[in-house]
């Protein structure tokens, strides 16, 4: 499951806390995985069950006590074998083209709306990869690790190809939408 390999990718760079982990989510692969801070701690409580991350309790005073995590031998043991096992590859499931495909009955108005507001929406997409470049940077800054900058880097560079490929699509498809053929009924 890809969020407890990423947790365990995540602890293996230091010891955290489910509240550290949902700001790493947030900060560092938000462009490509999210989860919510509930799905981290369920994926936290499992990996500590199944003796790939183990947690020790830090009393607070005036506060909660915190439960820091650290990965276990046998938890780097797994990371790398789903590190370095090839993942099938998934067929993309576009909820919105299910609307496009049986939007026979909308107006193309109704069905230019739907492009234009998938359009803005990756718009904001490819503003938060810029906001992504800031955090890889003051990433780097505090780790100085050149590798791993560099893997960082990929992945959100596929984010904004990807953004950018689907912004040139819809902007080229969308003309096409707004003069869409009328609607013909069947003759009976």
């Amino acid at each position: 499951m890809p969020i407890t390999h990423a947790i365990l990718g995540f602890l293996e760079y230091q010891p955290m806390t489910g509240y550290d982990l949902k700001k790493y989510f947030d900060q560092s692969i938000a462009h490509f995985w999210s989860a919510t801070q509930s799905h981290i701690y369920k994926a936290l409580d499992g990996l500590e069950e199944d003796g790939l991350a183990e947690s020790v309790l830090i009393p607070q005073e005036g506060k909660p006590n915190r439960k820091l995590y650290q990965i276990t031998d046998k938890g780097k043991a797994e990371l790398h074998r789903w590190m370095t096992t090839p993942l099938p590859v998934e067929t993309p499931r576009e909820a919105w083209l299910i609307q496009i495909f049986f939007a026979h009955g909308s107006s193309n108005e109704e069905i230019a709306h739907l492009f234009e507001k998938r359009l803005e929406a990756f718009r904001e997409l490819l503003l938060q990869c810029k906001i992504a470049q800031g955090h890889i940077d003051e990433n780097y800054k505090r780790v100085q690790i050149d590798r791993l900058r560099e893997l960082w880097q990929l992945t959100l560079d596929y984010g904004a190809d990807y953004y950018e490929h689907e912004i040139a699509w819809l902007k080229k498809t969308l003309p096409r939408i707004r003069h869409l053929p009328a609607l013909e009924l069947p003759k009976s």
